[in-house]
């Protein structure tokens, strides 16, 4: 007998085939390939192969593209048992299986039978991935077999791996900083090896097998090596779980072999499609314009434009801004080798003596290929686009700029950039990502991107989300045999969505519209571009060049202006100007920095540069800039006094010490801590450094803060103070003491997690915890400070003085900040010529040195004033009562946005964190208050690329230059236009009602009226809308999210709010624009006071409406601080019978799914009974109660497989309405149910019951 396994992959396909004889089964074969993009081809070839396929009994397995298979299936995990054991012998050590292929990395534990009982896997990102490994190694110009010949380097260079996208980043200015390949490629192939050993943290790792195709990445194998002492490669382990398909083929009955013909099913998820891409293309306009041609004497400027991808050069003539030479080639990670090239090229194309006069570089690599060409005209992106597109066409008001890696924004007022963005971090709406997604899912070249997509008649509407998320949109279509014509336009039009929805975002779009950048030559992707804002685009001659035209441009207009000097040229003696790399040396920063950047020592013409660090410093000192910057930096000067009294670690001290760790509010409150323990007699002390280790004992992927907490608690351990202190900080006083104000859940949370990461820190003896509130002020909580003392053993009558000698240090501290703040404003004040900028963020992100990434010295080391913006007087701000800002933190940053936005010479630069949950919406609030004044925002994360930030930072600093030129110009008086009203709800005696946005007020039970419900739950929501009917008012339950509602959804937010938010908004906009004439929407979305993201959901659905100016249409949130909208006893009663309800319901639901003898019969019943229960809602209780006794008893007649208490069952939690929508559980309960599980999901009165418990212990409320 013989069978046959197969394996299909994301990227590559493999089988394995085995015959069983009297004794043994035998390996016949075990082979694998690249499908590249067309899985369906390489597996038909692959079989046509295999002689007498008829004699084999065949199964599969892998993921999705099984499904695609007509063949009996079984999932991955069964196929590594049985592959294990198969290979194994039975004493074997290896309990652990890591197969790492093309789009995932799996961990298998097994237990002592071999069977799988914990999978671990990676999160959706690519980083860490072969196909991803592969990618790098191409825009390198590497291919697989020279990478496994390097030899690996002694320090190979440190990537991300917390994202593909920054991975990238950093492999390419790595390049652009001279980094050797050998290093970058070992350095990916440590990051793969590191991604998967993160999988191991909870595991044993004395004895691991390693299978999947990685297996022939030998540098990552070697590093794995390195961790793991016994790592065991089988021969068969690129065709591992093939071989276990073939196995559970061999012992069972699969379906028979019929024909290659009939290999696949015709499978569709059914994504939405788009219109063609043909439709759109009237809206794209293409200008053409002839180039010169070189003539002796031709006096010109070269304008160099170094791009992560690609490099492109232009040599324009002075006297008619005529292109004499141009050259655009690939950058292959090599940005002084790509500028040469470009030389060569320009020299051969011009075969007459000219003069060049001046050089200007931009681009990612600027810095290194100006450094090269020993040239002052070094110039951002942004200032050189905007000025080429000015030249072609004054009118011009909005650029759409998508490049390799970045993609921008322009907006331009009287010919002046004067706002601008860019994409923060994802790749997927720039040309990389079209071109690698093209080349690795599809196998298609960048040149026939565009005609192909152009030939496509249904466009599958892709995710815009993420780079991985359309990747897997991509290959989920490939494999169900979607037309490639159609995945292409689907492609092009993801470039367009991302870019639209989170690059340019809400900002305006103008009259006359320039798309420009390598992409489009592409035509497909302007096509779409206009085709997705509705709006008639232009494309200008030489958009590819537009960069490098750009920069020449402005370099001759500095060069009018006096600003750069007139320098001469030589083609030639570039092309031949060499670059010796020498040993790189530690900066030894001064008294305001102690970072220790590594500066690299760059040899150019006999002499020795400076490059590299995370400021300014020595950028000036090559371009010979003096910048004082001792007294701009105020950032560091607010951590300097914040930890200015921390007693030295002095043998000599007797007192006790209590550890703190250095993380989170501590960048604020040391001064509180280190007072109050100082009158206790202990001396407060903090870990001295970071332990990198620390954050590899995370359970869970969270923010950077939290890791930086992590890594600073390994080292508070490892330093043993007497005793660690580790408080749960609730609330900080803000000045509204009306006002909820808590903190962030991972700043509450921080003891929590850390004692599960570190199990030391469990509070015992030595380990104290206690629960503190400053919300009322700092000295208000005394019971949890007397309890604290309590715990360290001190006499609680030394409590008050502790307290009070606290609050005086923080006051202190305070004055002493707010003067430095003082002081720098009337410096900047003084000269209206000077700006400043304000940074934004939390103390422990934005303030601390250890986490900002040197952000406030660039910008002092250019010669700009940075304010802490809790230097500013903020608190004289005043925040709107609709906006629920309950977080303490999100109070005080929006004051201060508010001052600064009124300030003619202030400009804010917000720092967040990746994954930040408050920042999801405080960053939109933020932008929204500072309106069209310019402002940052800078996304950070442990691996954020140098590069990156200085790009913007530099954009930003000319934004503002420009920006305040134009206000000068500006005239005094504008006419402003007429504010638009939106509807409110408002009580008119005792009545709710609404005020429409035309001024009539009516009541809710108006016919004209009608109240929507997002779908929260499949059986509570339409009990809900009954409880509504009982007082009256017409209610419409609005339908799940789909697809498409989801994107209307993500198009109107920053793609950064949690999901429910993008679809409960989509469900209401969805419905917008489908209502009837006359009718007014009342929309009803729950609230809460934090810490959870709940609260923020109607203040951000309401902004939206305004922004669109959506008329009529009101926020219904009752709450108890509204008197829950004057609703009534009668409805709040009937809510929670219906919440009740509903949720018993939900879970019989799933109970008859999976238990029932017969399921249709038993769904049957229960729908009839709910929908029984359902029409009664609005009536009194005793009538509810009648049908409840009636369905319960019917209910408890639907036969069951076996009693309730023997069915397995699962729980699901999560959040409350990503736990209960459907598109989130993709038919998760179904499918369990399939299998014999009943789930039981977390119920939404749960949530009511929590806060009850909350208020009755004290912790909400009022005390009692």
């Amino acid at each position: 007998m013989k069978s046959l396994g197969i394996c299909a992959g994301a990227s590559s396909i493999s089988l394995a085939g085995l015959e069983q004889n009297a004794s043994e089964k035998k390996l016949l074969f075990a082979r694998s390939r690249a499908h590249d993009g067309n899985p369906r081809k390489v597996l038909r070839e692959m079989l046509e192969q295999i002689d007498n396929l008829r004699e084999y009994r065949i199964a599969a397995t892998g993921r999705k593209f099984r499904n695609m298979l007509d063949f009996s299936g079984i999932a991955e995990p069964e196929a590594v048992e049985l592959a294990a054991a198969f290979l194994l012998p039975p004493d074997h050590p290896y309990r652990v299986v890591i197969s790492a292929g093309g789009e995932t990395t799996m961990v298998y534990h097994l237990d002592e039978d071999g069977r799988v009982n914990e999978i671990h896997t990676g999160n959706k990102c690519a980083s860490g991935t072969g196909e991803f490994f592969l990618q790098q190694l191409g825009r390198m110009s590497v291919t697989l077999g020279e990478a496994g010949e390097m030899d690996l380097p002694e320090k190979p260079y440190k990537v991300s791996g917390r994202c593909s996208v920054f991975c990238k980043s950093d492999c390419t200015h790595a390049l652009n900083k001279g980094i050797p390949k050998d290093q970058v490629v070992a350095g990916l192939s440590r990051m793969m090896s590191g991604k998967v050993m993160e999988l191991l943290k909870k595991l044993p790792k004395d004895a691991v097998m390693l299978v999947g195709g990685c297996v022939g990445n030998q540098a990552m194998v070697h590093y794995l090596q390195e961790a793991i002492p016994d790592l065991y490669i089988p021969k068969e382990a690129a065709a591992f779980e093939a071989l276990g398909a073939a196995l559970w083929a061999m012992e069972n009955e699969s379906q028979p072999f019929t024909s290659l013909d009939a290999i696949f099913t015709d499978q569709r998820a059914g994504l939405a499609t788009l219109p063609p891409l043909s439709e759109c293309q009237h809206l794209v306009d293409y200008k053409h314009q002839e180039r010169g041609i070189a003539e002796e004497g031709d006096k010109v400027i070269l304008g160099l434009d170094v791009g992560s991808t690609t490099t492109k050069g232009v040599l324009i003539r002075r006297s008619d801004k005529a292109i004499v030479a141009a050259e655009y080639l690939r950058t292959n990670g090599d940005p002084i080798g790509a500028s040469k090239n470009v030389y060569q090229s320009l020299a051969d194309q011009v075969k007459v003596p000219i003069t060049i006069e001046g050089l200007g570089v931009t681009g990612s690599g600027r810095q290194i290929a100006g450094l090269h060409a020993l040239t002052d005209g070094v110039i951002n992106e942004i200032v050189a686009h905007a000025t080429a597109a000015i030249h072609f066409d004054p009118e011009v008001d909005t650029i759409f700029e998508i490049g390799g890696q970045d993609a921008k924004y322009t907006y331009i007022t009287n010919g002046v950039p004067s706002d601008y963005a860019m994409n923060e971090a994802c790749s997927a709406g720039t040309g990389s990502f079209l071109e690698e997604a093209a080349k690795e899912s599809l196998g298609l070249d960048v040149t026939e991107i565009g005609d192909t997509a152009f030939r496509g008649t249904a466009p599958p509407n892709f995710s815009d989300q993420c780079a991985a998320f359309i990747g897997s949109d991509i290959k989920r279509s490939v494999q169900e045999n979607v037309p490639l014509e159609d995945i292409v336009a689907g492609l092009v039009y993801s470039i367009g969505m991302n870019y639209n929805n989170r690059v340019k975002g809400n900002r305006p779009v103008g009259k006359k519209v320039f798309v420009q950048g390598g992409v489009c030559y592409n035509k497909a992707v302007p096509t779409a571009m206009a085709g997705l804002t509705g709006k008639h685009v232009v494309v200008p001659s030489e958009a590819g060049l537009m960069g490098a035209f750009g920069v020449a441009l402005e370099v001759e207009r500095r060069m009018e202006q006096g600003l750069l000097t007139a320098q001469e040229y030589d083609l030639q003696e570039l092309i031949a100007r060499q670059v010796e790399y020498g040993e790189p040396f530690k900066c030894g920063g001064g008294k305001d920095c102690d970072r220790g950047c590594e500066i690299s020592r760059i040899k150019i013409k006999d002499k020795v540069y400076p490059f590299g660090g995370i400021c300014n410093r020595y950028d000036n000192l090559i371009h010979n800039r003096k910048v004082k910057t001792e007294d701009l930096n105020l950032v560091i000067k607010r951590e300097q006094r914040v930890f200015r009294d921390l007693a030295p670690n002095d043998p000599a001290d007797p007192r006790p010490t209590v550890g703190m760790n250095r993380s989170f509010l501590l960048n604020t409150y040391f001064p509180f801590f280190n007072a109050f323990f100082a009158e206790l007699g202990f001396r407060l002390t903090l870990p001295s450094k970071e332990d990198p280790k620390g954050m590899d004992q995370q359970g869970a992927a969270f923010c950077y803060p939290v890791e930086i907490a992590h890594n600073y608690a390994a080292t508070l351990l490892a330093e043993k103070p007497d005793y660690i202190f580790m408080p749960h900080l609730r609330g900080l006083d803000t000045g509204e003491p009306d006002m909820t104000s808590c903190t962030c859940v991972l700043v509450q949370g921080e003891p929590y997690y850390l004692r599960t990461a570190f199990p030391a820190l469990n509070p015992a003896g030595q380990v104290v915890s206690q629960v503190i509130d400053f919300s009322k002020g700092n000295t208000a909580d005394r019971r949890a400070f007397e309890e604290l003392v309590r715990k360290l053993g001190v006499d609680t009558n030394k409590v008050d003085a502790a307290l009070q000698a606290a609050d005086t240090a923080q006051k202190t501290f305070t004055t002493d900040i707010r003067k430095m703040g003082s002081q720098a404003l009337a410096a900047i004040e003084a000269d209206p010529e000077k700006f400043g900028t304000v940074v934004f963020g939390r103390p422990y992100n934005a303030f601390a040195s250890v986490a900002n990434k040197g952000i406030p010295a660039k910008f002092a080391s250019r010669g700009i004033a940075v304010i802490p913006f809790d230097m500013l007087p903020y608190w004289e701000e005043k925040l709107a009562d609709d906006e629920n800002m309950y977080w303490a933190m999100g109070q005080i940053i929006l004051k201060g946005a508010r001052f600064v936005e009124r300030h003619p010479q202030l400009y804010g630069t917000y720092i967040t964190n990746f994954s930040c949950g408050p920042d999801s919406f405080l960053v939109s609030f933020f932008r929204d208050v500072m309106g069209r004044k310019p402002s940052l925002t800078l996304e950070l994360d442990s691996h954020t690329a140098d590069a990156g930030l200085e790009t913007r930072i530099e954009a930003f600093l000319d934004i503002i230059r420009y920006y305040r030129e134009i206000q000068k110009k500006a005239p005094s008086a504008q006419v402003e236009e007429q504010p638009f009203r939106s509807a409110e709800l408002e009580e008119q005696n005792g009545v709710t009602g609404v005020r429409t946005s035309d001024a009539r007020w009516l009541p809710l039970d108006d016919p004209k009226v009608r109240l929507l419900i997002p779908a929260m739950s499949r059986y509570v929501t339409p009990l809900l809308a009954a409880a509504f009917a009982r007082i009256g008012i017409q209610t419409e339950i609005l339908e799940s999210a789909d697809e498409e509602v989801l994107k209307l959804g993500r198009g109107n937010a920053s793609c950064k709010e949690c999901l429910p938010l993008q679809t409960t908004l989509g469900g209401l906009l969805n419905r917008v624009k489908k209502r009837k004439d006359g009718e007014v929407l009342v929309y009803y979305m729950a609230s809460s006071d934090g810490p959870c993201r709940l609260g923020q959901y109607h203040v951000y659905t309401k902004r939206v409406l305004e922004r669109q100016k959506i008329r009529d249409v009101a926020m219904l949130t009752p709450t108890s601080m509204n008197g829950y909208c004057n609703l009534g006893d009668s409805f709040l009663r009937a809510a929670w019978r219906a919440i009740v309800i509903g949720d018993l319901f939900d879970e019989m639901w799933s109970t008859v799914l999976a238990g029932a003898k017969d399921r249709e019969a038993g769904l049957q019943v229960f729908h009839e009974e709910f929908e029984a229960i359902r029409k009664v809602m609005h009536r009194r209780w005793p009538v509810i109660a009648s049908q409840l006794s009636k369905s319960a008893a019917r209910l408890g007649q639907i036969p069951l497989k076996m009693p309730y208490e023997q069915i397995p069952k699962i729980s699901l939690i999560g959040e409350m309405y990503v736990r209960h929508d459907p598109l989130s559980l993709q038919n998760i309960i179904e499918r369990l149910a399939d299998r014999g599980f009943i789930v039981r999901t977390a119920m939404i009165s749960e949530y009511l019951k929590f806060i009850d418990w909350l208020i009755k212990h004290d912790i909400e409320g009022e005390p009692t």
